[in-house]
């Protein structure tokens, strides 16, 4: 919603609703130079502003007002003529005007203001998880030592636990995240709570992230580019599809992806060894019992985009995966660890929930190709473009691309047979 609606009929919220997002389209034309920005987010709010005056069908709250009993801050994200200078406001929500990761990202385009009420519109400030529900719940502060605790523990219990193919849990199947309070989505908490949970490098990033996101309109996500996705953009909502589960006594692996493809293997009983950081990192693990332990590491840093955060190739992640409460589905307990870019490590739990066996006759993984899907390149504007085939740098991925690139650079003028 625009606005929220204290009472009278709907249609004052409708005019709102149609005049923002015209005027977020229009905005689109307008050119990326700070002073065109801050006028592109101030029209916004001035004709929200006017709206909302005019109509007398409906009293509303003008979203472009701090709600009741919260002061804004004298400069904040959507009033800043640089928020390089801003760093002792980056952590409060107010800088954010109280809103989501979600709600920042999808601020720029004209169907994100319809979603979320207009760039520099005022959210909630008091909804979403606090930074010590984000935070890990355990006591350790590396992930080797979260690792090792775990293994004394399986050695306790007569562990690890050597599986063979009869005895390996039954996890064979597709599976689907439980969203709920699953804050790497972005939808769960408020900006400035991560904001709060990053150390002053990797807050400047992020604010970095969302101003551009949010004010510039000029995001540049790992999807929309055909970027690698990176390790931790597993556990987010635009890279996870229904995930496929494979388990062997030697290793289990899990598949998945929606702009990319993600295929993360866990290496029963063995050590880490690359020497060079791998996208997903290298994971290895043991079992305790139908319990099975996971150890990533060698992470090539990278960025969560959709106006969260990066992290870096400190980032190492211990997962408990284990059958869920009623013996159904998976519980998939992920800690992660990063002292280059948190204050303290970070937790996420979700249930997996199985929608289906390996032999169903018609569910089959797609092998993702993001360049045949999508593609793109920064443009001169710094804003992300659809290439078309009469763009430079286009290839007809459906066709002969080695071919054409071999024709036009080496057999110039030459008499060729027809095809």
């Amino acid at each position: 919603m625009f606005a929220r609606r204290v009472g009278g009929r709907p249609g004052g919220l409708m005019i709102v609703r149609y005049a923002l997002a015209a005027l977020a389209a229009s905005s689109l034309a307008l050119g990326a130079g700070a002073q065109s920005i801050t006028a592109r987010v101030g029209q916004r709010g001035e004709v929200a502003q006017k709206i909302v005056a005019k109509s007398s069908s409906s009293v509303v709250v003008d979203p472009m007002k701090a709600p009741p009993g919260v002061e804004p801050l004298a400069v904040d994200l959507f009033t800043t003529q640089n928020f390089y200078l801003d760093a002792e406001h980056w952590a409060d929500k107010r800088y954010t005007r109280c809103n989501t990761p979600n709600e920042l990202s999808s601020m720029g385009s004209a169907e994100g203001a319809v979603a979320h009420r207009g760039a520099g519109a005022w959210g909630d400030c008091n909804r979403g998880l606090s930074a010590d529900e984000i935070a890990s719940p355990y006591p350790y502060k590396t992930a080797a030592e979260h690792y090792a605790a775990l293994l004394t523990q399986a050695k306790a219990h007569g562990g690890p636990t050597q599986h063979t193919r009869a005895s390996a849990p039954d996890w064979d199947g597709w599976y689907r995240r439980n969203r709920d309070k699953q804050w790497l989505y972005g939808d769960a908490l408020l900006a400035g709570t991560m904001m709060s949970l990053l150390t002053p490098e990797y807050q400047k990033r992020m604010t970095q992230l969302v101003y551009h996101e949010a004010v510039s309109d000029a995001a540049q996500t790992p999807a929309s580019l055909c970027y690698p996705e990176g390790l931790i953009r597993w556990w987010s909502a635009p890279a996870v599809r229904d995930i496929e589960v494979l388990v062997t006594p030697k290793e289990v692996q899990f598949l998945s992806g929606v702009a990319d493809n993600f295929i993360r293997k866990v290496l029963i009983g063995q050590q880490h060894v690359q020497k060079v950081p791998q996208w997903f990192g290298e994971t290895v693990g043991f079992w305790d019992g139908d319990t099975l332990v996971a150890w990533t590491a060698n992470v090539q840093g990278w960025t969560l985009a959709n106006s969260m955060f990066e992290f870096s190739n400190a980032m190492q992640v211990i997962e408990i995966v284990k059958p869920g409460p009623d013996g159904k589905g998976l519980v998939v307990d992920a800690t992660f660890y990063d002292a280059e870019a948190f204050v303290r490590p970070l937790h996420t739990a979700a249930m997996w929930t199985r929608v289906g066996n390996l032999d169903d006759p018609e569910r089959r993984y797609t092998v993702v190709e993001c360049r045949t899907q999508n593609q793109t390149a920064v443009g001169t504007d710094g804003r992300v473009k659809r290439l078309t085939p009469l763009d430079e740098g286009y290839v007809d991925y459906f066709g002969r691309p080695w071919a054409e690139s071999w024709e036009k650079h080496f057999e110039q003028g030459w008499d060729r047979p027809k095809e």
